[in-house]
């Protein structure tokens, strides 16, 4: 008897699944013009990002060199780096990272030591995904355009390196370049490079 009770629970359910996405489909049809019935497109959830945008974590080396490389499509001007600035406090990151963004509750960014990288691909990516505990995702709210104009900002705060640096610096070489003797300098404490470390 139980098992009855379960094969005709079954069978109603999927009854009323079928009888749901008949509606379903029949509702997606709406006259057209002169009469006609057709399917009424369905809108997308989101507009695709724009080519070039970087997306996905390009931090520490897990994405392919050629988004680091990347220069910020709208350049770093004084009136780019400004709009940016407006942005980041209109957008209220100085209460995180301070008003002169040298770190409060969230880090500083005016110093050279930046943990998911400073190249403006890298601080894109930073603003638009987020990161982990407590750096919002702003990839949602914000255009890719305004995007780049606080990641031009963020960037001219003095904590930014060069793309082709950052690409370098993937592939080991912490300054861009290399010693007599083939292999990367690392900076050292003291700030000289040490083929040694």
């Amino acid at each position: 008897m139980k098992t009855g009770a379960a094969v005709l629970g079954m069978l109603a359910s999927a009854a009323i699944g079928a009888a749901a996405a008949g509606w379903i489909t029949s509702t997606r049809n709406a006259p057209l013009a002169g009469g006609a019935v057709g399917p009424v497109p369905m809108p997308m959830a989101s507009p695709p990002a724009p080519v070039g945008i970087p997306l996905g974590d390009v931090a520490g080396g897990r994405a392919d060199g050629s988004l680091l490389g990347m220069e910020n499509p709208l350049g770093e001007g004084p009136a780019v780096v400004a709009d940016g600035k407006r942005l980041f406090r209109q957008m209220n990151c100085a209460y995180c990272h301070g008003m002169e963004a040298k770190g409060a509750m969230g880090p500083d960014l005016t110093d050279l030591g930046w943990r998911y990288g400073g190249a403006p691909a890298q601080i894109y990516d930073s603003i638009a995904a987020g990161r982990p505990k407590g750096m919002p995702a702003w990839g949602r709210a914000l255009s890719p355009e305004l995007i780049w104009e606080m990641t031009a900002y963020v960037h001219s705060l003095g904590g930014g390196i060069p793309p082709q640096q950052a690409v370098a610096a993937m592939h080991g070489d912490y300054r861009g370049e290399t010693s007599e003797n083939g292999t990367s300098k690392a900076p050292s404490r003291g700030g000289e490079a040490s083929a040694d470390q």
